[in-house]
């Protein structure tokens, strides 16, 4: 298929996507251009896709860098982007401290630095994740950060706190921290709050003090619980992803470690479900984000195992009925999501290999090692070219095909590991590694 009439139609998706989504709004004089827009994680789709055709296909430390910057603390979240405004999330290294940070796109200046949280019970962490790795949501006048057990924080978009909201303590048995992001729907601020509960609360605590295992729904302007789904899955790291099914009905679909849910975003009822394989416990993961196209969602588990292609538009539990193939992924742990594009779905993995998988039938086209580094970011998409950046600062771009078409591979030097996704606005990319923040364009 030409690049023009894919970029046609990621347009279409990404304002359709748009056009359930109000809340997103490109009206005023003020208002930023559409494609200056990165509201949250992964883009205007959820998916990773961009329609920008400025963006560089080569950069390195001396070639189409605009600018370079440090940032206060250290973290893995993705930039957000509204007009000249980024937004960012970071922690001091032992997670006593939480930041939302605010920078100008068009030179890399500081605009405001805010400590969200300061003595909240930091808790333990996996060395991939930290204490920053939840992205902000911003709809050009909130901008939301969540931590975990710090909570939930509103900021008006020059930094003035509008209000917070505190769930309780986010357990993991094991430790791992959190790192599901915020995600805007009209009036809501929707927040995924899978946790191990009270059973894995530390010593001292009572089980009230835990948070609940839910999806929670707030009022956007002032932090007021909506509505709350209990999901009782134990540990996730999900975040949610919006699915317009036709004008009265739109899913919103959360991946988690017992499979993948979809409810109605406005009243957080559940309008239907996909088990994974049960008694499989280590492929009981769920956190990358699935992709889909008209018909079919595909969702990886996040451990080598269940790989899935499921019918959307279902009600009930679908498992027996609306999955289209079910295939085991082979290889090593998946922490960044995957991408799709016509009819293939690749993914990264923690190994350095890149695999290509077919939509009709989740037959594995290809598996090739690109690195001995991993992929912890998600990939984007954009001039037609997949973009796939390593834990070194090198991005890996290839030609979308059935077969691996290595494009080129471009790197920054960096000393902080690069886990955060990429974003693209106004004909820039921007990449961040744990202290520093890179802003690429055609100079």
């Amino acid at each position: 298929m030409p690049h023009r009439r894919v970029a046609s139609l990621l347009l279409a998706v990404g304002l359709m996507v748009f056009a359930f989504t109000p809340s997103v709004s490109l009206h005023g004089a003020d208002a930023p251009k559409a494609d200056s827009i990165w509201a949250h994680w992964r883009g205007p789709t959820g998916q990773g896709y961009s329609t920008d055709a400025r963006v560089p296909l080569t950069w390195g430390d001396k070639e189409n860098l605009l600018w370079k910057v440090e940032l206060p603390g250290r973290g893995n979240s993705t930039p957000i982007v509204w007009g000249d405004r980024i937004f960012l999330t970071s922690a001091s290294a032992d997670g006593d401290e939480r930041y939302v940070l605010c920078v100008r796109a068009s030179d890399g200046k500081l605009l405001w630095k805010q400590t969200a949280s300061k003595g909240a019970l930091a808790g333990k962490t996996h060395a991939w994740n930290g204490y920053a790795s939840s992205s902000c949501a911003t709809d050009g006048t909130h901008v939301f950060a969540f931590f975990g057990t710090p909570g939930l924080f509103c900021y008006d978009m020059d930094g003035k706190l509008l209000w917070k909201q505190t769930f309780g303590i986010f357990t993991a048995s094991t430790g791992w921290g959190t790192g599901a992001s915020p995600f805007i729907f009209e009036d809501l601020v929707i927040m995924n709050c899978d946790n191990d509960g009270a059973a894995a609360l530390p010593a001292g605590h009572k089980p009230e003090e835990a948070a609940p295992m839910s999806l929670i729904a707030l009022d956007k302007k002032t932090g007021e619980v909506k509505w709350k789904t209990p999901r009782n899955q134990g540990k996730g790291w999900s975040t949610p992803l919006l699915i317009p099914m036709s004008k009265d009905r739109t899913d919103l679909v959360l991946n988690g470690p017992h499979g993948v849910w979809g409810y109605d975003p406005r009243t957080g009822k559940e309008i239907w479900h996909c088990v994974r394989h049960k008694g499989d416990e280590d492929a009981l993961f769920g956190e990358p984000v699935p992709v889909f196209n008209k018909d079919t969602l595909f969702a990886a588990s996040g451990r080598p195992g269940p790989f899935q292609a499921i019918r959307l538009n279902g009600t009930g539990d679908v498992t027996k009925t609306h999955v289209t193939w079910d295939v085991k992924r082979k290889g090593s742990r998946d922490v960044g999501s995957p991408i799709l594009w016509n009819d293939v779905v690749y993914v990264g993995d923690r190994t350095g290999y890149l695999s290509g998988h077919d939509v009709k039938t989740g037959q594995q086209l290809f598996r090739e090692r690109t690195s001995n580094r991993s992929f912890s970011a998600s990939p984007v998409a954009a001039r037609g070219k997949l973009f796939f950046l390593l834990e070194d600062g090198q991005t890996i771009v290839l030609d979308p095909a059935r077969e691996f078409k290595l494009v080129g591979k471009n790197k920054l030097t960096d000393a902080g590991e690069f886990r955060a996704s990429p974003a693209i606005a106004d004909g820039k990319l921007y990449l961040r590694s744990q202290t520093h923040l890179y802003s690429i364009g055609e100079k």
